[in-house]
């Protein structure tokens, strides 16, 4: 059994929350001064919403994502995949 509706839909509001606050998660990333801002900057939005996902999935659910709800989850992360780095990229270039 994959994610069921709620589940996507609360996936896809932390998705949507991380871009729309992107000083919360870039902030970090620019004070570490690495040599591919924007990679790394993808890696700590995928950090971030895993931990807000996976947090919340557990006290809702009081259990760990299955096997096909872990497939369903990583298929969202890659769908939105290009929003997120669109996002970064925005915001990067106002800089």
């Amino acid at each position: 059994m994959g994610l069921d509706v709620i589940e996507e839909k609360n996936l896809n509001d932390v998705i949507s929350y991380a871009l729309d606050y992107p000083k919360m998660v870039l902030s970090e990333a620019t004070s570490l001064g690495t040599t591919s801002l924007e990679d790394f900057s993808y890696g700590l939005y995928v950090g971030f919403i895993c931990g807000v996902f996976f947090d919340g999935f557990l006290q809702r659910n009081k259990r760990y994502l299955g096997l096909e709800e872990s497939s369903d989850f990583h298929s969202i992360i890659l769908k939105r995949t290009p929003e997120i780095r669109l996002k970064i990229q925005a915001h990067l270039q106002r800089k």
